[in-house]
């Protein structure tokens, strides 16, 4: 049996000599010393205390025949009882002569019960004991190899040295040793014994696993330690060739410097070239390297690979490494961060390093850190000499942190460079570039290019690799045809993208996709959906630390909230998270104008408005167009609705293929002229189902204004049918007061079954009084909100002082306090009349 150093070849021959002495099995058990023997088979003389029997007088007859001839009978003679075991271990430090007398007995012994357990170490210097089993091997010997442990032995190994099941950080850290046994134990011993176990993620190699280790490497030949040396210094892997010139040999000539190394048990050959068989060791070799040293040989390394002008040496993703992009992936962002910086505290390899602070930057890109992730990207990239596959992948970091955190037009500088540059950068960095060329393209208006480009992203990605990471390309497209309300098609790209998220448990993105779902369901009208999604995406960032999705989730709650009226809770989702990305900024900034307006008039919107880029405001919002034209007019400002109309009127015709952004200009164009075509228009074509509603409405006053008060009240009947239907109450209730004025009453209360006393025996009405009456609002400010009397508010408040028990609106306020606190704020359900 062998097996590389460590993987514990000598604790499964010390079970098998205890099971075999547990049947009453005869036991041999033999092992050459570490300094080697004093004569030929000295380990069996002494297991068959055959040392004192006499022979020549100068010791000579222990190195002939006499020998070999003692040990014979001595076998014959215990194998005379019950079977025997020889259980021989270490042979990789036995003597030719030795390793030759075993060969002998092995097969003047083939006849008697004696079976034979032979142990070796793939140990430099152990080509004599390669021979012997190879030999044994071709004479019909079983030979077996331990192969490191499986990752879930590794598992349970190292749950069993600490006595609990690992984590996350402690499963990683353990993966390093590449199911080395000796490695793990003495890794958390050591830990242990040194009293870092507390803080596994920044865990640095402890003594005593620095000295196994280092007695590995000193076991080496004087080349084949320089050759280790370097690779630890300069990365995972590296090609013969470039090591041979770094050494200043030829590859032919490294041969055997390379199968030294190899047969330790410390170097693999892969495809790309020579690497660590196991990270930890990379880590501790580099680690014990003078600083100067590590620098010379990368200057020197980046020195020759620009003269020979060759491709950088590929870093072999080691298995923590794998554990730290899995945990990125899961959305576990707070574990990978802290995984990441305890390594770099240790890691003495330049390209090691970088790998890390690559996936330090996808961390800190994912948790809506964009400059740092931006600057860590580009301290990788400077690099001499980077590997291709950290290249790649921190472009692929800049480039989606720049695009979705910056506006300011540096993404589409860096993704024209990627796409131009073909031959330097891979599939993953141009679909990244890709992906910041649409997000450009859609700030700047132009979305059908946006939309070609995020689907191209798509396309490309999953065609180099289903588990490629896509899922930046397909939510940029969902998002395009979320804006142009091409609602079907994004509930498509948005199934597939969740798909291939939880299929590959990719769950990092996933916050992003239920925004995305509830931005769709309010379009719909759906204010129910909405509002579950959304907060379904605050659950989901909340759990999985990834904050980007949280100020677009609130946005669609406060948009919600709006539309049902309660401008307190619209105002409290938006003090939430007044950060985020840029666009998700913009919705905050408009929706907060339009919570001003509601509660303050057109003019203190007006402020707010003034300096919001209206081509990305129009774009990712085509209602707000009308929305802002009316209150501008509202507040006598004809230049600034004049220049919403003309915004909105440039982005429908570079758009003309989306109907809704047609629809949306010609209704700002009916509000600034006064258009009954313009709106009509808008009312026939509008997709979004509130903004058809309001364009209805616009329309019934335009015709209202111009005496056609059978056609205005068909207006303003539909738009009030499609208010109702949607929930917008507050909507709802300016049109029954504008046909009240008309002589048309409607009813604006409902009607379910609810308890007589407490916050659920509330109408809808009642409802919303009293959370305007608890933010402080007179009876005449809540008449205008309302657009509903004053001696109806009254009659309202009286009701809900007596449905709650209270005298005052002190109380009432106190009561509303604790029902926000709980959650309270949705208007009561029933069937509206």
């Amino acid at each position: 049996m062998d097996g590389e150093p460590g993987s514990g070849k000598s604790r499964l021959l010390a079970e098998a000599v205890a099971e075999a002495s547990e049947r009453g099995i005869g036991v041999v058990h033999g092992r050459v010393e570490e300094l080697g023997e004093l004569a030929p088979c000295s380990m069996l003389l002494e297991a068959l205390d055959l040392r004192s029997e006499p022979g020549g007088g100068d010791g000579s007859a222990r190195f002939g025949p006499p020998v070999l001839e003692r040990l014979r009978v001595g076998l014959e003679r215990l194998a005379m009882g019950p079977p025997v075991l020889a259980a021989l271990d270490d042979l990789q430090r036995a003597d030719p002569a030795t390793l030759r007398m075993l060969h002998t007995l092995h097969d003047l012994l083939a006849n008697r019960p004696i079976s034979w357990l032979m142990f070796r170490s793939t140990a430099p210097n152990a080509c004599q004991a390669v021979s012997l089993f190879d030999i044994l091997e071709r004479e019909g010997a079983d030979r077996v190899t331990l192969a490191p442990l499986s990752p879930a032995a590794v598992t349970a190994l190292t749950a069993d040295t600490l006595g609990r099941s690992p984590d996350l950080a402690t499963r990683a850290l353990a993966a390093t040793a590449g199911g080395n046994p000796l490695l793990i134990t003495e890794l958390f011993a050591g830990l242990r014994e040194e009293g870092l176990l507390g803080s596994m993620a920044q865990a640095r190699a402890p003594g005593r696993l620095r000295i196994v280790v280092r007695g590995w490497v000193d076991a080496l030949s004087a080349k084949a330690k320089s050759l280790v040396e370097m690779i630890a210094v300069l990365g995972r892997s590296l090609s013969l060739e470039h090591a041979a010139a770094l050494l200043d040999t030829t590859p032919a000539a490294l041969l055997p410097v390379t199968e030294e190394a190899t047969a330790a048990g410390i170097l693999i050959v892969t495809e790309h070239g020579l690497a660590f068989r196991h990270e930890l060791v990379a880590d501790i070799v580099a680690a014990g390297i003078p600083p100067s040293m590590r620098q010379t040989l990368l200057d020197q390394s980046g020195v020759l690979m620009s003269v020979e002008r060759a491709g950088p040496a590929r870093l072999l993703t080691g298995p923590a490494s794998t554990a730290i992009d899995a945990a990125i992936a899961s959305g576990q962002l707070h574990e990978a961060e802290e995984m990441v910086r305890g390594r770099l505290a240790e890691h003495g390899s330049v390209y090691g390093s970088a790998e890390l602070r690559c996936l330090l930057a996808d961390t800190m890109y994912l948790t809506g850190r964009g400059e740092e992730a931006i600057h860590e990207a580009e301290t990788v990239l400077a690099v001499p000499g980077l590997p291709g596959h950290v290249r790649e992948r921190a472009t692929m970091v800049q480039l989606y942190a720049m695009a979705r955190l910056r506006d300011d037009g540096t993404a589409r500088a860096y993704a024209q460079e990627v796409i131009d540059g073909k031959d330097r950068y891979g599939p993953a960095a141009r679909s990244a570039a890709l992906v910041a060329l649409a997000t450009a393209e859609r700030h700047e208006g132009r979305l059908s290019g946006a939309l070609a480009l995020a689907e191209s992203a798509g396309r490309r990605a999953g065609a180099d690799s289903p588990k490629e990471r896509r899922y930046e390309a397909c939510l940029t497209a969902a998002g395009v045809l979320v804006d142009v309300h091409r609602l079907d098609e994004a509930r498509v790209m948005l199934r597939q993208a969740r798909k291939d998220m939880f299929g590959h448990g990719h769950l990092a993105w996933a916050a992003d996709a239920s925004v995305l779902e509830a931005r769709l369901e309010l379009l719909a009208g759906r204010f129910d959906d909405a509002a579950t999604e959304a907060r379904r995406a605050l659950d989901l960032a909340g759990a999985l630390n990834t904050p980007l999705s949280v100020a677009a989730a609130c946005a669609v709650l406060a948009a919600v909230a709006l539309r049902r009226g309660d401008l307190q809770r619209a105002a409290h989702h938006l003090g939430e998270q007044p950060g985020g990305a840029p666009e998700a900024r913009l919705r905050h900034a408009l929706l907060a104008a339009q919570v001003g307006e509601a509660r303050d008039g057109p003019r203190s919107a007006m402020g707010l408005l003034a300096d919001l880029p209206r081509p990305l405001l129009l774009t990712i919002e085509p209602a707000a167009g009308p929305w802002m034209a009316r209150v501008a007019l509202a507040a006598d400002d004809l230049e600034a609705a004049e220049s919403v109309v003309a915004a909105a009127e440039a982005l429908g015709r570079a758009n003309h293929e989306f109907p809704t952004l047609g629809a949306a200009a010609a209704h700002a164009r009916g509000l600034l002229d006064g258009d009954r075509d313009a709106l009509a228009l808008a009312a026939g074509r509008a997709e979004d189902v509130w903004a058809r509603a309001s364009a209805e409405e616009d329309l019934g006053k335009v015709l209202a204004a111009a005496g056609q008060r059978a056609e205005a009240a068909e207006s303003l009947e539909r738009a009030l049918g499609t208010y109702d239907d949607i929930g917008s109450l507050r909507d709802a209730a300016r049109i029954r007061r504008r046909l009240r004025g008309m002589g048309v009453r409607h009813r604006h209360w409902s009607y379910a079954e609810r308890p007589v006393s407490g916050w659920d025996s509330l109408t809808e009405t009642e409802h919303t009084v009293s959370l305007l009456a608890a933010d402080g609002r007179t009876n005449p400010q809540i008449a205008e909100q309302m657009f509903i009397s004053v001696h109806t508010v009254a009659f309202h408040l009286r009701q809900v002082f007596r449905k709650l028990s209270i005298r005052s609106r002190v109380e009432l306020a106190r009561l509303a306090a604790e029902q926000t606190r709980d959650g309270f704020g949705q208007p009561p359900g029933g069937r509206r009349v």
